[in-house]
């Protein structure tokens, strides 16, 4: 294919002339918009390493091929590597250039010849010197690098919630897109300067695009859907027409940043759709959210042990030594907020026959997006510890029906407690039968009117802030498989990432609330056992047990041994209590 090659037409040079034409030929649009107009001239002029931040839907992965082809239209021997965040997409990316090159009239000489390197993850365009490296390779982010180089690498949205939900995540797609510095090639008088370029959008509070800005000295361009009220959370990163806008014309706040894309009513059915907290990330782009004010209740303020139902911690305390974090079970916290910690020390076991006081706890939320949630809640000495939690989306089956009550015989509820806000207490009645056959225990209903956001914070956040929740290791690795199951929704059926993401009095701050909800129901009914001090608990119980031995000792049983063996007749009014001195202790047994 060298015999069709030509050089660029000088009228095309310029990227955004070069982005215009390519979408009048697609017929896509007659021109770009301004702000992908502003974003073009970015890459093109902006500094080798730069970072440009847009909402989702703007367009950037099309921004991105066309970059790719303008580069190789330009210089034929460019060597370009394009990292997705999973393989699948950069296959999809490189289908898309490969049939674009068909179709458009001045990309066709780039086509591959019979003798190139063709397939849907790398390829060689026909004017192209052979190489070891192909002139388009695509990848995922954690694919690995080694042995490959570039002499432009474009990153397109490498950072998805997926791959970024957990610290550990986050740590390996740092590491990897690290890599991409090492199979830069280095200057050598090309045409074109060698570049790394990163376009995303942040999925989390902690996004890797602020560790490139602020540990890596990347550049970075920031491209709002709307034109912000508070531009503090941009630093200095905002895009400077759209604050110069703003700033001359103050009545543009909140109004969209590229009309001609996105009107106001499409970006405000996007915004009904979405909880506010995702809105202000994925479309203002404000990774300044994780407060402490804000988000009540930290995953690192949760004690994590191993528990049986056989017995409960008799004092359990907290620490956040580095020594206590759980290395083995992954924290899905935001920010620095990313370890669960053992207990620092435990003093005894009280076993289950001495005192046992749980509940299963249910939200009757019903079928489709809705869960069906329950946990399961014991109480010792003012300390709450969570036993198992689940949730369903079957709703009220039969075998759901009875999976609930084999939970409560599993764990020997006392008590069944069960939101009555929907079905003016049918559920408890459809419980009933079910619950007679497996375990017969009491059910109750509760009646909650408080605004629900602001109930889990005022209901969960003391109890965990003063480390009095103490949750079963196995309830955490169970409830981190619904993100390994379901990568793009599983993370919000999550009890714990519910629990990180509530916000307090923010109505529709969760994108799913059932399970938190539950083990709020069962938290709730324990509130008055919480007001006891586990330090006053254990000492009168061993004052019980002292009291207990020594009237033991002092009983005069022993004597009525005696005096049996000597033929006297023992007095029928003292009882007998430790059958010669011998008798196991206990308090509170049933």
């Amino acid at each position: 294919m060298k015999q069709l090659w030509e050089p660029l037409p000088e009228p095309l040079e310029p990227f955004v002339n070069f982005c215009a034409y390519l979408m009048r030929e697609q017929g896509l649009a007659e021109s770009p918009t301004k702000q992908q107009c502003a974003v073009a001239q970015w890459m093109e002029h902006g500094p080798d390493r730069s970072l440009t931040v847009a909402f989702c839907g703007w367009g950037k992965s099309l921004l991105a091929a066309y970059y790719w082809f303008w580069r190789l239209r330009r210089d034929p021997n460019e060597k370009i590597l394009v990292v997705s965040a999973t393989a699948l997409k950069a296959a999809d990316f490189t289908a898309f250039c490969l049939k674009t090159i068909s179709e458009v009239d001045i990309l066709q000489c780039l086509t591959p010849g019979p003798d190139n390197r063709f397939s849907n993850i790398a390829f060689d365009v026909g004017p192209a010197t052979v190489e070891q490296s192909p002139s388009m390779r695509g990848m995922g982010v954690q694919s690995q690098t080694t042995g490959q180089r570039c002499s432009c690498a474009v990153l397109d949205d490498c950072e998805v919630l997926a791959n970024v939900i957990t610290q550990l995540k986050q740590e390996r797609v740092a590491h990897a897109v690290t890599e991409i510095e090492s199979i830069i090639k280095p200057d050598e008088g090309q045409l074109l300067p060698r570049k790394i370029l990163y376009l995303g959008t942040p999925h989390t509070e902690a996004s890797i695009y602020l560790r490139l800005v602020r540990e890596r000295g990347y550049s970075s361009r920031y491209f709002p859907a709307l034109y912000p009220k508070e531009r503090d959370c941009y630093e200095t990163w905002l895009d400077p027409q759209i604050e110069k806008e703003v700033t001359e014309d103050p009545s543009l706040e909140g109004e969209p940043t590229d009309p001609e894309r996105f009107c106001h009513e499409d970006i405000l059915k996007r915004q009904s759709s979405m909880t506010k907290s995702a809105f202000e990330l994925q479309f203002m782009l404000n990774t300044r959210l994780a407060t402490l004010d804000k988000y009540p209740i930290r995953l690192g303020d949760l004690i994590v042990t191993d528990l049986t139902g056989d017995a409960l911690p008799e004092t359990v305390v907290w620490s956040n030594q580095p020594d206590m974090r759980l290395q083995d079970v992954v924290c899905v916290g935001m920010g620095a907020d990313c370890f669960y910690h053992r207990p620092i020390f435990i003093n005894g076991w009280i076993s289950k026959r001495e005192t046992w006081r749980c509940l299963l706890s249910i939200d009757p939320a019903g079928r489709g997006a809705d869960e069906l949630a329950w946990a399961v809640i014991a109480e010792y000495a003012g300390n709450l510890y969570l036993l198992e939690s689940g949730g369903t989306t079957l709703g009220y089956a039969d075998e759901i029906l009875q999976h609930l009550a084999k939970v409560a015989k599993k764990w020997d509820v006392s008590y069944v407690v069960s939101e009555s806000n929907l079905g003016s207490g049918m559920f408890t009645q459809l419980l009933k039968p079910h619950l007679m056959r497996e375990h017969p225990c009491t059910i109750e209903e509760v009646h909650n009117s408080q605004r629900k956001e602001q109930r889990l914070a005022d209901v969960l956040a003391p109890v965990i802030q003063q480390h009095r929740l103490v949750v079963n290791t196995r309830v955490i690795k169970d409830d981190y498989r619904l993100t390994d199951e379901d990568p793009e929704r599983g993370y919000q059926r999550s009890l714990f990432f519910q629990m990180s993401r509530l916000v307090a009095g923010e109505r529709g701050c969760l994108p799913a609330d059932d399970r938190i909800d539950a083990l709020a129901i069962g938290v709730a009914w324990f509130v008055e056992a919480t007001a006891q001090d586990q330090e006053r608990t254990a000492n009168k119980r061993q004052e019980a047990l002292n009291a207990q031995a020594m009237e033991a000792w002092m009983d005069e049983t022993g004597a009525h041994v005696d005096a049996l063996a000597l033929g006297w007749k023992p007095s029928p009014a003292a009882a007998g209590k430790s059958y010669g001195g011998v008798t196991p202790l206990t308090v509170g047994g049933r």
